[in-house]
């Protein structure tokens, strides 16, 4: 099946002959007048250039509207991003700062430790409840080993008890469990100060009035330092126990001794620069 691309009209025939005359004459005026070539290079540059620049115009803006548009979102997403990543970073680096405090602490206790138990003395119990009415014990070592007052006593898992009177050949120890005996202790977990006493009932520990109530039941207790007493960073148990009795203002919370003082045999005993002054 043929078609004609005249079919519809007789003028675009001869709009096409126009235009073909129009640039066979262009062609040949270019050729014989040489000098056209500037009038039509002005009439490019101040009459077809503008018209060009006019139409293209409005779409260029528009195009460019729309260019700026898309990269100031895109800017303020990247800026919303990277001031998000900068809190980040500013977060981390809190927590750096934390766990080389941490770490500092740590190093600190470590060389503190290692001095004191450089010259650690290891003891015999030779009898128990050796002072009237209070959990005790006697160890073989007195004034003739060098021991004084105060000292540390501990064993091999946690604190014991301290000096509390020395003879030439054998001192004697109250023990933590003991009802008169407190300890200034930390809890691990929180970093809180409590004082730890003795239950001579049963051989427990308590923490003595605390209404806290960020205490957890295996929360890890050790010696604090305080006052002088005793060694810092000593074990002495963990928390078995939390009750608040109706109409009582602190709970009772009992610890379990680390170290079972009624088995044992053996005790160290800290140096002497270490006794409570």
């Amino acid at each position: 099946m043929s078609s004609s691309i005249f079919k519809k009209s007789v003028t675009n025939f001869y709009l096409l002959l126009f235009l073909i005359s129009l640039s066979i004459l262009s062609i040949i005026v270019d050729l014989k007048y040489p000098s056209t070539n500037f009038t039509r290079t002005v009439v490019n540059d101040f009459i077809v250039s503008p018209i060009q620049y006019v139409v293209k115009t409005p779409s260029s803006f528009f195009h460019s509207l729309l260019e700026e548009t898309e990269t100031i979102a895109q800017l303020e997403s990247k800026i919303e991003r990277l001031e998000k990543d900068n809190k980040m970073m500013k977060m981390n680096l809190q927590k750096i700062d934390i766990l080389e405090d941490e770490v500092s602490r740590l190093r600190s206790i470590k060389r503190v430790m290692s001095k004191k138990f450089e010259n650690i003395q290891i003891a015999k119990v030779i009898q128990g409840d050796v002072i009237p009415n209070k959990e005790s014990i006697k160890i073989d070592i007195g004034s003739n080993d060098k021991v004084v007052k105060g000292q540390t006593v501990m064993g091999a898992n946690g604190l014991i008890g301290q000096i509390v009177e020395v003879s030439l050949y054998s001192s004697k120890v109250l023990l933590i469990t003991d009802i008169n005996s407190n300890v200034p202790a930390i809890i691990t977990r929180t970093g809180k100060q409590v004082i730890i006493k003795g239950r001579s009932q049963d051989n427990l520990l308590e923490i003595s009035f605390t209404d806290d109530t960020d205490i957890k039941s295996g929360d890890l207790i050790v010696t604090s330092g305080q006052a002088g007493r005793f060694i810092a960073s000593l074990k002495i148990g963990r928390i078995v126990k939390i009750e608040m009795n109706e109409g009582e203002r602190f709970a009772e919370v009992v610890v379990e001794p680390s170290e079972y003082i009624e088995n044992i045999n053996e005790v160290i005993v800290t140096p002497d620069e270490y006794k409570v002054k």
